[in-house]
């Protein structure tokens, strides 16, 4: 075969690599046609990915246009009399929010987000092979690291539910930029280096903040150190101007919600970081080991649930689990680093064991992170996330050793063949990627569930709009701050659930937390049950009919038209409020969804006698 005809089938590789992706995937989701890809990955049916109902309303919200990004952003239809403020909590993907309001428009709101997830394995397998070709390693090995990163434990564990941080692909890309800022020559001022790791600085400012963190964290290490080491000031300078391009890009992801505090002050009540929670979510070593509850074998998945059990402190979602190729490199490189060390060639150990011994230090539960924690600064208090950042270092220097050592065992024997030996080795690490990193499919039993509960609040909502008319208001019960604030028996972000499917009605849940103006929803509430009393005989709350006269009252003059039930949010399934309306006169039967937990009472101007 000539050289031209090489050059042209290079884009093989990868291709068969995107492929493999693609497969494997479809296989862990269950998702193998257009039916199976617009239904919702997750639903109501899993309490640890319960954050997927603000993901949806997200969605929606960018099918109508109300959630641009770089943009203030308010739902109109949402926080309902008013408007819903969706810009005093910080922005931190923007670039990953204009890929789902794309996706979303092109696929609908489940759709759409399907389409993200599978995009973000996909640009995780490319962006490592394309990473791994320029540190000069083979295709075999390049695509054996590109199948383990791109369909890492990691990311699955992080879909559907947090997908801006399931967008990972960029990771390897800040490999190149550490070393390029810690060895010779380093990044000469506006050189074609300068020039790549100043926009991958850009890249990662837009995406999520957690990736910005760690690049920005180590790029200034090994900057400092190799000036402390050469007084090399313009390539410390370029270091420091990859950082800038990164604070840029986090800037503009931000702008919106500081110039939105700019005009209307501070809201100190939207984000809140509790510092138990650097604790809790910490990086922790062992769980690097651990399987997920989702493992393909029995006994992994088994001992998997078993830890969980038994852990006091357990990581956000079961995420940091390397995979045995992945846990394979760890444990080479951490090896080749302690021998080196004992044999007195600390010069010899390769950089990125320090790198690896950076994140370690700094997020483990009791690290640094969380001693920057203990003075107030609780940002990043999920540190298992940098797990998928050990992984990609790992596998990266992995892949380039076999590589390095299959040309150095190809030399001696003076072949231009291959040595079988090696492809064998890559097909055999191959399948144990796809046997152990790819988690078993959803059960048709939980694809039954997903599917009766979509259609159950989709004919419930649709019941709500026919009862009710154009653009009216529904009061939702128990009231609930958002986000980040769930209430025994109702996730945080429940309240979204009739939002999704409704065409013209409006809600008052929805509006970040924090200011003035929504207090007079938990007064409202509060009215309706003064001097409510506990029936335990009857098990029931009894509630005063003339204090839930004033407070419905109250909610007309508002111009709310109905009066919308979590029935899980009560200790009697909401029977005392609507009991309580019944005797106001309010007789026309409730609006209940199929699965009996949601219920929806008109209370237009004719209803009450």
């Amino acid at each position: 075969m000539d050289l031209a005809k090489k050059d042209h089938l290079a884009w093989l590789p990868l291709a068969g690599l995107l492929a493999v992706v693609v497969l494997a995937w479809c296989s862990a989701t269950g998702c193998w046609s257009a039916t199976d890809f617009s239904r919702p990955p997750s639903y109501l049916e899993d309490p640890s990915k319960s954050d997927i109902e603000w993901v949806y309303a997200t969605l929606k919200s960018n099918t109508v246009g109300e959630v641009p990004p770089l943009a203030w952003k308010t739902v109109s239809r949402l926080n309902a009399p008013f408007t819903a403020n969706w810009t005093d909590w910080p922005s931190l993907d923007e670039l990953h929010g204009l890929a789902l309001l794309i996706l979303a428009n092109l696929f609908g709101v489940f759709g759409g987000l399907t389409a993200a997830l599978l995009l973000g394995h996909l640009l995780a397998a490319g962006t490592f092979y394309g990473v791994a070709r320029a540190n000069g390693t083979s295709q075999l090995w390049s695509g054996v690291g590109g199948l383990a990163y791109g369909l890492a434990p990691f990311m699955f564990a992080q879909s559907p539910h947090h997908s801006g941080v399931q967008w990972a692909w960029h990771v390897p890309l800040f490999t190149l930029v550490w070393r390029w800022v810690a060895t010779d020559p380093g990044i000469e001022p506006w050189s074609r280096r300068f020039k790549q790791a100043t926009g991958i600085g850009l890249l990662t400012g837009l995406l999520n903040v957690y990736y910005t963190n760690i690049l920005c964290q180590l790029t200034l290490l090994g900057a400092v150190i190799r000036y402390l080491r050469t007084r090399a000031r313009p390539a410390l300078l370029a270091a420091l101007a990859v950082i800038a391009a990164a604070a840029i890009g986090f800037f503009g992801s931000n702008l919106d919600t500081w110039t939105y505090k700019a005009v209307n002050g501070p809201n100190e009540g939207a984000l809140v970081r509790e510092y138990k929670w650097l604790e809790i979510y910490g990086l922790k070593i062992k769980d690097l080991f651990i399987p997920p509850v989702t493992h393909r074998s029995d006994a992994f998945q088994a001992f998997g649930i078993e830890h969980r059990k038994q852990a006091v402190l357990n990581d956000e979602d079961g995420s940091p689990y390397q995979g045995i190729v992945g846990i394979a490199c760890l444990l080479w490189l951490a090896g080749t680093a302690v021998a080196r060390i004992a044999s007195g060639r600390e010069k010899e150990v390769p950089i990125e064991a320090w790198w690896v011994l950076w994140i370690v230090l700094m997020f483990t539960t009791g690290g640094l992170n969380a001693i920057l924690g203990a003075f107030g600064f609780t940002m990043f208090r999920t540190g298992a996330r940098y797990s998928i950042v050990i992984l990609a270092i790992t596998l990266l220097w992995a892949a380039r050793h076999l590589s390095e050592m299959q040309e150095n065992t190809e030399r001696k024997q003076h072949s231009v063949m291959t040595d079988w030996r090696w492809p064998t080795a890559a097909a055999i690490a191959c399948l144990a990627i796809l046997w152990d990193q790819v988690p078993r499919p959803p059960t048709a039993e939980t694809i039954a569930a997903i599917k009766r509960q979509v259609e159950a609040d989709r004919e419930f909502t649709e019941k709500m709009e026919s009862s009710l008319p154009q653009g009216a208001m529904v009061f939702q019960m128990p009231v609930m701050e958002f986000p980040e604030s769930p209430l025994p028996g109702v996730p945080s972000y429940d309240h979204f659930r009739p939002y999704l499917f409704s065409k013209h009605l409006r809600f008052s849940f929805g509006t970040h937390k924090g200011r003035d103006r929504e207090r007079w929803q938990p007064a409202v509430q509060g009215k309706f049950f003064e001097g409510a009393k506990l029936d335990q005989q009857a098990g029931m709350i009894r509630v005063d009919k003339s204090n839930a006269r004033a407070a419905v009252d109250e909610l007309k003059r508002l111009g709310f038209s109905a009066i919308y039930i979590n029935r899980n949010g009560f200790p009697d399934r909401g029977k005392g409020v609507e009991d309580a309306l019944l005797e106001l006169g309010y007789t026309k039967p409730p609006i209940r969804n199929a699965t009996g937990d949601l219920a929806c009472i008109v209370i237009e101007q004719d209803g009450a006698r």
